[in-house]
């Protein structure tokens, strides 16, 4: 059952460049994405899925980029919620593999699951509102600016995913 959900989300997910563009380049990059995707679902991999997710989100950017269509933070939203559904599913059924599950135990990690979606939606919301008030100050903006302050995010963010990754656990009390 849980390969059959994920198998849907790669489907939505694959389906999201798509239908912004259904030519040639994208649809090859697509198809790539919904054979890798779909090998990681099959085989309960999520380095395939992540593979097959990747593929597809470049897809998606690419048919952004070539269509151009006017910005919809709903779309951008649904993909991400979709992404971040599929990673932990496909995880979870790796982990849980032939296990005998509850109804309770499958309940929890739906709620745990919606909880971070909810979060995740709350606060591309607000980046969204905040990224319009900055629109106006930005367009004005030259260049080097703007990629100076790009910059800053992606450094900032690179140094709290090490800071996280390196930081030792606390000591175990028996």
């Amino acid at each position: 059952m849980m390969r059959l959900a994920a198998a849907v989300l790669v489907a939505i997910l694959v389906g999201f460049p798509v239908s912004v563009m259904p030519g040639p380049p994208v649809t090859w990059l697509a198809a790539v994405a919904l054979v890798m995707a779909g090998a990681g679902v099959a085989l309960l991999s999520v380095t395939l899925v992540t593979v097959g997710a990747s593929l597809a989100l470049i897809a998606y950017t690419i048919a952004l980029v070539i269509v151009q269509p006017a910005v919809d933070p709903v779309a951008a939203i649904g993909i991400a919620v979709t992404l971040v559904i599929l990673l932990a599913l496909v995880h979870f059924a790796d982990r849980v593999h032939g296990a005998a599950l509850g109804p309770g135990v499958i309940a929890t990690q739906v709620r745990q699951w919606m909880a971070i979606v909810a979060a995740g939606a709350l606060a591309a919301a607000t980046l969204t509102m905040v990224a319009a008030l900055l629109g106006a100050a930005l367009a004005t903006a030259t260049l080097p600016m703007v990629v100076a302050a790009a910059a800053l995010g992606a450094l900032l963010t690179v140094a709290g995913v090490i800071a996280l990754t390196t930081r030792e656990d606390p000591p175990r009390v028996s």
